[in-house]
Parts: structure tokens; C-alpha cells; sequence
């Protein structure tokens, strides 16, 4: 017997189905998470990694493994941060549609993401026990969040979308 997926959470299996091309194996729910209202803009992202056992958008097939993607952003893309301390930016308010949701789409593990702020790039790189990378169930907005406790970093703006192809803008 299937279990019941509440409304609230449709919109992000959708976008699970859609970017992953897989149903999800379980549905989870986030113990003490709190999405900040305000973060830090740290600068201009550049890039995410990640690791994803989604199906390949380009051969449709199913990797025995998880493959590393990245995922090169547009402008108009910022990456802000938990924590004042790496940011080289103003505090800004995190936008009401990316803090109050009920859910989050998985998209894998988090390798690492760049930024470049008023003194250059900088790079962030993932350690174990890697983050995870989640997105809103709109795929506007990704979240890097670790032990499904604390967000690490947002990055939203621009054209940022996650679709079946992969991450967008």
C-alpha cells in the first residue's frame, strides 16, 4: 500500500520526478530545519557541484553510481550564507517563498559551490559528511543544508530553475 503524500508536499515529489526521472524511495521529514529570514550575500555564484544518482538527461539511462555534475550559473544568480563571517555582503531578507515552505526536493549531495564577491572568486568545498543540496518545490531557490539541521548557503535570482534537463540559470 502506497503511502498517502500530504498537499503540501505534491509540488516537490513532482520536482523530484521531474529533475531525478525516478520516483522518490521515501519521503522525509526535516527534524529541527529553520530556513533563516535573513542571510548573508556573499556574491555572484558561479558554480555548484553535486552528486546525483538522477537518471542522465542526455542518454536516459539510470547510472550504476552517483555521477558529479556541475552546474555553471547565469547572472543575476547570488549565493548568500548562514554565516556573516565568510560573507562579504550586506544581511538580506531571504525572499517569503523560499522560507516559508512546507517541503524540499533532494537533489543530491553537495560537492561544493563559488562565488565571486568585491575581493574575487572563492571557493567552498564540501567535506564529510557532505551537505546536501535541496531546492524549493518551485526549483527557484537551492539550499545547501547540512545533517538536515542547518542551511549553510541559498543561492537564488536570475533565470535559477531546476527542471528534467538539470539546473537552470
Amino acid at each position: 500500500m502506497k503511502r498517502a503524500i500530504p498537499p503540501q508536499a505534491e509540488q516537490a515529489v513532482d520536482k523530484y520526478r521531474e529533475f531525478h526521472r525516478l520516483e522518490p524511495m521515501r519521503i522525509g521529514e526535516f527534524d529541527d530545519l529553520h530556513i533563516p529570514k535573513r542571510m548573508y550575500r556573499a556574491g555572484a555564484a558561479k558554480w555548484v557541484t553535486y552528486q546525483s544518482g538522477k537518471v542522465d538527461p542526455e542518454t536516459l539511462r539510470r547510472p550504476s553510481k552517483p555521477l558529479n555534475y556541475i552546474h555553471e550559473h547565469d547572472a543575476g544568480v547570488g549565493l548568500y550564507l548562514a554565516a556573516r563571517r565568510h560573507a562579504t555582503g550586506h544581511a538580506v531578507d531571504v525572499p517569503h517563498t523560499f522560507r516559508e515552505v512546507s517541503a524540499l526536493v533532494r537533489l543530491g549531495a553537495c560537492l561544493g559551490f563559488c562565488f565571486e564577491g568585491p575581493a574575487g572568486k572563492h571557493e567552498a568545498k564540501g567535506t564529510r559528511p557532505l551537505p546536501d543540496l535541496y531546492a524549493t518545490p518551485d526549483g527557484r531557490c537551492l539550499l545547501v543544508i547540512q545533517s538536515k539541521r542547518q542551511v549553510l548557503a541559498m543561492m537564488w535570482g536570475g533565470g535559477l530553475g531546476v527542471y528534467a534537463r538539470g539546473i537552470d540559470g
